[in-house]
This record gives structure tokens, C-alpha cells and sequence, in this order.
């Protein structure tokens, strides 16, 4: 049997991730990644609600320490001097909540767990929308750490799969609908953990998004 875990922050976009693969995989693990981010312990609240709504066994999630991201700092996400931007408008330019690595540390980490576990996919809810800046949200990175698997692991046979990558906000949500994902239990902002700001670039995408699908997005904002 196909074993598959997906890279579950608690955003919009892995929780569609976490849809699909609930959807059309039999054997599904969760993995959360805590980099030391801004909303580690709400993301992380997120994270363990909704594997209670999938119904994910104990033994088929894995949080993993990434903390010492904070130590690097160099993001508005993990860095305390520097703060989170309020969004203003698409743009190519390299945001400041751009985490040095993130994506790669992340994948290298999630990769080692596959491999523990046997497991082939791993689901990572990517998206270019959210920032044509980010140098790991392009679908060329992704194929090129496809290729990285192939030859640094044992088994050679682990994929990433990024099925919302070339998605816009709208469709996320509609795919999402689609689903019926539980999507007041997901977390999206850089920088509240109690209500979202909704002028984050993270609210600002996801809000968009909703309000072009033609739905009221269910958590509380500011």
C-alpha cells in the first residue's frame, strides 16, 4: 500500500492538501514543521485540530523542531526586528517574510521521515500566488528537489506532490469547498495568533481569495 504524508502547516493551502490526499490516498501521516515563526504555538493548534478532524493516529504525526531558524533570523517571520508587512499588492521582488532555506530544510526533513516510514508522496500545499518572489514556491524548485531524492535517498522512489501550486487563491477555496475542509480550523497569518490581522500578505491572499470565490471565510479578523 502507498504510504503518503503531507506537509501540514495549518494554512489554507495545506489544508486543501490534507483534503486530497484523506481524499485518494489509504495510508495518510501528517508532519508540522515549527521554525520558531511569529504563530508557532496557534499554527501548531491549527495543525492538531485538524488531524483530530482527519482523524490522524497519534502514531502518524510528527512535529518537528526547526527553531534554530529563529537563531538565523534574516525573515519578519522568525526575526524580531523585523516586522511583518502589511500587503501591498503583487510583486516579484523577494518579501522580507522570505525564510532563508525554509523550504528546503523543510523537505530534507519531511524526506528523512518517508524514508523512517516508507512512504512514496509527500503532499506540500506550495503556491505560487502567494509570492512569485519566493525562490521555493516555483514548480522548477520542486522539480529540481525531485530530482535530489532520486539521488540522495536509499528507496529513490519519494515524490513531492504539489497539487495547489499553480492554483489561484479563488480555486484553492473552491477546491477546498469541494472537499468540505474544515476551514475554521486553519490558521493562515504572519502575525496574530489570536484573531488574524487581515493585512498581512498571508490574510490579504486568503481574504481575496475567498471573497472571489463568493465565500464568507469563517475565522475572526481583526
Amino acid at each position: 500500500m502507498t504510504k503518503s504524508i503531507v506537509l501540514l502547516s495549518g494554512g489554507m493551502d495545506s489544508l486543501v492538501c490534507a483534503g486530497l490526499a484523506c481524499r485518494d490516498e489509504k495510508d495518510v501521516s501528517f508532519v508540522h514543521m515549527n521554525y520558531g515563526q511569529k504563530t508557532s504555538v496557534r499554527e501548531r493548534k491549527s495543525f492538531d485540530a485538524i488531524a483530530d478532524h482527519y482523524k490522524i493516529p497519534a502514531e502518524k504525526r510528527k512535529v518537528i523542531d526547526m527553531t534554530f531558524l529563529k537563531q538565523i533570523g534574516g525573515s519578519s517571520l522568525t526575526d524580531d526586528a523585523i516586522t511583518v508587512k502589511d500587503y501591498k499588492g503583487d510583486s516579484d521582488i523577494i518579501p522580507d517574510s522570505y525564510v532563508p532555506f525554509r523550504n528546503s530544510i523543510i523537505l530534507s526533513l519531511a524526506v528523512s521521515w518517508a524514508e523512517r516510514i516508507s512512504a512514496q508522496k509527500l503532499y506540500i500545499g506550495a503556491n505560487y500566488e502567494d509570492s512569485p518572489g519566493y525562490p521555493d514556491c516555483r514548480p522548477s524548485y520542486y522539480d529540481a528537489f525531485n530530482k535530489v531524492i532520486k539521488e540522495g535517498t536509499k528507496s529513490a522512489d519519494i515524490t513531492i506532490l504539489t497539487p495547489v501550486i499553480s492554483m489561484k487563491k479563488k480555486e484553492i477555496v473552491m477546491k477546498g469547498q469541494e472537499l468540505q475542509v474544515p476551514w475554521h480550523l486553519s490558521w493562515s497569518c504572519y502575525q496574530s495568533s489570536d484573531r488574524s490581522c487581515g493585512v498581512c500578505d498571508s490574510c490579504a491572499l486568503r481574504l481575496r481569495g475567498f471573497k472571489e470565490a463568493g465565500i464568507v471565510d469563517p475565522i475572526e479578523y481583526k
